[in-house]
């Protein structure tokens, strides 16, 4: 549903469905986060045990891959693939948001330079998702090559 205001501004109205998918998705994984916080805190508490360096090592390793880069580089790419769509619509339409796309929440209409803008915001933020992805995989690699 499209509205304008005093301004000749028009404005997408949100939507309740969209809204909840994003809700469910930040939630489902923030409650996979702190489980998997948990767990991998149990299991670094029992290296304390270990007597073995190297299987010490390894196991954190384990840890490291199963724990936070996994998990980390699954939200990063569903997130990052999510907005190089966006991104790749809104400037194949020219308008922000682009025709068919339904927006969680009240959002004004932007066309022209506003719109790519929009769409260079989107593209950044999907990068940056799958740098974060690479600086983890850099650090493992730092951390345990000598394994």
């Amino acid at each position: 549903m499209i509205n304008s205001d005093n301004n000749h501004s028009q404005y997408i109205e949100g939507n309740t469905r969209v809204r909840l998918a994003i809700f469910a998705f930040l939630g489902f994984s923030s409650i996979t986060g702190f489980l998997l916080k948990q767990t991998a805190e149990k299991k670094i508490e029992q290296l304390n045990a270990m007597t073995n360096t190297t299987a010490a090592l390894n196991e954190l390793n384990t840890i490291f891959i199963n724990f936070l880069i996994v998990p980390l580089s699954i939200f990063c790419t569903i997130q990052g693939i999510y907005l190089l769509r966006l991104g790749m619509k809104t400037l194949a339409a020219g308008v922000h948001p682009p025709p068919g796309v339904k927006m969680p929440f009240r959002t004004r209409i932007q066309t022209g330079t506003a719109a790519k803008l929009s769409a260079i915001g989107y593209f950044i933020a999907a990068v940056c998702g799958f740098v974060v992805i690479a600086i983890l995989l850099k650090m493992r690699h730092e951390i345990f090559r000598h394994i």
